[in-house]
């Protein structure tokens, strides 16, 4: 969802957001908002499709080798973030970069030069809930732990139908 469809949103479900102690944003609504699409791990796009043979007088930037096999994402989602565990054996920390993109997407990349590195990426799309501006990582040399803090919403009781 781009920004703008982002800020319709909160408009449009919105009547004032307030900030709580923790800093966390809540969001009260006059009418009940529907519920955010959970993460979903898209699949990663293919490697290029050039031959880096004879034609090119340098090497690619990239690794497009294979990520290591015992490499894998997992997402937990929790009541007020979403917690990914990427387990990356064989990686460094200055060759992981975690960002975002358009469309609520995070992408996590990692790259290792090494004779049994690889290349690793994969993109995961949140829903509106999802606070991408204050996204956090933590390296510990075989996991990447990103926290993404989730907008939280006040529950609204709906009265019941006779």
């Amino acid at each position: 969802m781009s920004l703008v469809a982002n800020r319709l949103l909160d408009r449009t479900y919105t009547s004032t957001t307030c900030l709580s102690s923790d800093g966390a944003s809540s969001i009260s609504s006059d009418r009940p908002l529907p519920p955010p699409e959970p993460p979903q791990v898209l699949t990663p796009p293919p490697p290029p499709d050039q031959d880096w043979g004879s034609s090119a007088p340098y090497k690619p930037f990239l690794a497009h080798a294979p990520a290591p096999q015992d490499s894998y994402i997992a997402v937990d989602t929790k009541p007020h973030e979403y917690r990914l565990i990427v387990r990356l054996p064989g990686f460094r920390r200055d060759a992981i970069t975690v960002s975002t993109r358009k469309r609520r997407i995070l992408h996590v990349v990692a790259d290792s030069w090494e004779p049994d590195g690889g290349h690793f990426e994969q993109r995961i799309s949140f829903g509106y809930d999802a606070l991408l501006a204050q996204v956090r990582a933590e390296f510990d040399g075989e996991h990447l732990q990103v926290i993404v803090p989730r907008r939280t919403f006040p529950t609204t009781s709906l009265p019941a139908r006779e």
